[in-house]
């Protein structure tokens, strides 16, 4: 199947939810943000259970055109995910994918023209590797960006770097033979990978900023001779009040969001697209699809649950083989404890306490910072040895119960393999089934 007709499959996906949330459907489709091989597993066997599309997503800083932290170039993730599509026998065309938070993020600390100029490149390969939904976030101050009062860039400097990234995504579309892809927009954005410690009550972003940013594009778009793209922003980013720290879960509060709600039922052809819904109850996520959030955002979450899996199975490891001279244990949990240390640029900042809470948040903190760690060569080869040592011992079926309740009921009723990754693609599938039932995923 051809790049444009794989195109049109993942655009009637995306267009059915917008049009169900105009009909006064509470559908949704949620967003996986992760460049993490189990989790993307995990979500393309939940699209296949569904008999749903599956819509991935990776960040600016995890896949770039530099590599990002996972190391993966937007065309190599796109292999990736397309490759293990198939190994499930999940068809192409109903895999999405998209790129978040696509904009100067990961360069905020150069000057705007040369962070800019990275983030232009990153859209380009983003298209031509055949993402399908783009969010073009340019809310984020570079080094040299003159800010307002109160830390934030001028609504129509958001604007008009939005359109800029915009058109670099539909020349790349033109000059590559792809369909153009569908867009998401905000000036008021979380900030990724959740907030920070002293978040207190999460904000709602006020529906006068909304209407104002909107007003703003319309006008950007329309003068940059964008008007057919415009037509393709399918959704739109806020403040929800839902958000997670470190140590804390936000609550949605559905009052807080109806100003919201109000003004989005007005618009044709918008949604809202929620971010840091990560951690958040099943019933506040079903709220949250029926107040128009057409797009629900998933990432630490899933990892959270990989690393909880992982870490218990090592504790199995350690319990059944320890003590055997032939056997070389994988050590996992103390290998990334390492890795954190030697490394904290990506988890210092968000951290804090005494060296025993910082060593308990660098394991446990709801940011799942470890996140990060995971593509670390080493941390590959003591992932690979606990897997590999699981395989070969396999577990007594008391054990994996007295560590893992769920997944031992669920090996001796015969609904799961006693096999380690079995057990850890088990534990995100707790996640993602949640969030499939809160969407109602529209069919392909």
């Amino acid at each position: 199947m051809t790049s444009r007709l794989i195109g049109h499959a993942a655009d009637r996906i995306l267009t059915e939810v917008v049009q169900s949330q105009k009909q006064g459907a509470s559908r949704g489709i949620y967003a996986a943000c992760t460049a993490n091989a189990y989790a993307i597993r995990a979500v393309l066997r939940q699209a296949a259970c569904d008999g749903a599309g599956a819509l991935v997503e990776s960040t600016a800083s995890q896949v770039n055109s530099a590599g990002g932290y996972s190391g993966l170039t937007p065309a190599r993730f796109r292999h990736q995910v397309l490759q293990m599509a198939a190994e499930i026998g999940i068809p192409p065309h109903r895999v999405i994918l998209g790129g978040d938070h696509i904009g100067p993020h990961p360069w905020r600390h150069e000057d705007a023209e040369q962070a800019l100029q990275k983030a232009s490149e990153l859209v380009a390969a983003c298209v031509a590797a055949g993402y399908r939904k783009i969010h073009l976030d340019t809310s984020t101050p570079c080094a040299n960006d003159p800010r307002q009062a109160d830390g934030t860039l001028p609504i129509e400097l958001i604007s008009r770097r939005a359109a800029d990234l915009c058109r670099v995504a539909e020349q790349t579309a033109r000059k590559t033979m792809i369909a153009p892809p569908w867009y998401v927009i905000g000036s008021d954005v979380p900030s990724p990978g959740g907030g920070n410690m002293a978040m207190g009550v999460a904000p709602v972003t006020h529906v006068r900023n909304v209407r104002d940013y909107v007003a703003a594009c319309r006008r950007t778009f329309g003068a940059e001779g964008l008007e057919t793209a415009w037509q393709r922003v399918l959704a739109l980013v806020v403040q929800t009040g839902a958000e997670f720290s470190p140590v804390a879960v936000q609550p949605y509060d559905t009052d807080r969001m109806q100003p919201l709600v109000a003004y989005i039922r007005q618009m044709k052809h918008l949604v809202f697209e929620a971010h840091s819904t990560d951690y958040q109850t099943p019933s506040a996520l079903a709220r949250m699809v029926t107040d128009h959030v057409g797009i629900l955002k998933v990432g630490p979450a899933l990892t959270y649950a990989m690393r909880e899996a992982l870490f218990v199975l090592a504790d199995i490891e350690k319990e059944m083989l320890r003590g055997r001279k032939s056997i070389q244990c994988s050590h996992l949990p103390e290998t990334m404890e390492r890795l954190m240390v030697a490394d904290p640029g990506f988890w210092q900042s968000y951290y804090q306490g005494t060296d025993k809470e910082m060593a308990h948040l660098r394991r446990n903190a709801y940011s799942d910072r470890i996140r990060y760690y995971w593509a670390c060569p080493e941390a590959d080869t003591a992932r690979h040895r606990l897997i590999a040592n699981l395989k070969q011992y396999v577990p007594p079926l008391s054990l994996i119960t007295e560590h893992l309740p769920d997944a031992g009921k669920k090996i001796r009723a015969g609904a799961l393999a006693n096999d380690p990754e079995s057990i850890v693609l088990d534990r995100i599938a707790a996640v993602t089934a949640i969030y499939s039932r809160a969407c109602q995923p529209v069919s392909s």
